[in-house]
């Protein structure tokens, strides 16, 4: 009891001193953010290493739609701190969708979500992933055309 005791005491005391913003908690050292915020301490607000992306790189969509090059921007919606509004996916065939930056296991908001929403007469949905190394965000895009659904894979940076 006392070995439980002590390592309990001792999770506890790694938080002591340790100060996290936006209502999140210390557990056993780290703060853990919520969407939208990262880093050590929470402080750091994710849409903005997202701002001034924009220049499309790749675009492969598996299905009958060819889309043509365009330019893809990345911005914070200027409401909550994890909404970003991105324009011009699929060659501009969806003119604007919102998505959601998700902290991931890392504390970092390195997932965007987009939730099924519809645009240019159809719907789309997916994920992109944030890779730090390179500053691009790669998406897997699900949309529907002409009742078929088709994958869209987009590279962003």
């Amino acid at each position: 009891a006392a070995l439980i005791i002590t390592i309990w005491e001792c999770d506890r005391k790694s938080c002591n001193d340790v100060v996290c913003a936006n209502g999140t908690n210390c557990y056993q050292g780290p703060c853990y953010c919520p969407d939208g915020y990262e880093g050590a301490h929470c402080l750091t607000e994710s849409y903005i290493k997202y701002q001034n992306m924009g220049n499309f790189t790749y675009e492969n969509c598996n299905g009958a739609t060819p889309f043509n090059t365009n330019l893809v921007s990345i911005n914070h919606s200027g409401g909550n701190a994890n909404e970003l509004i991105i324009t011009g996916l699929m060659g501009g065939y969806c003119s604007s969708v919102t998505a959601f930056i998700r902290t991931d296991t890392n504390n970092e908001g390195n997932i965007i979500e987009i939730n099924e929403q519809y645009c240019g007469g159809s719907s789309v949905y997916g994920q992109g992933t944030y890779d730090k190394a390179n500053n691009r965000v790669t998406f897997q895009l699900y949309y529907n055309f002409s009742g078929q659904t088709f994958q869209c894979t987009t590279v962003v940076q």
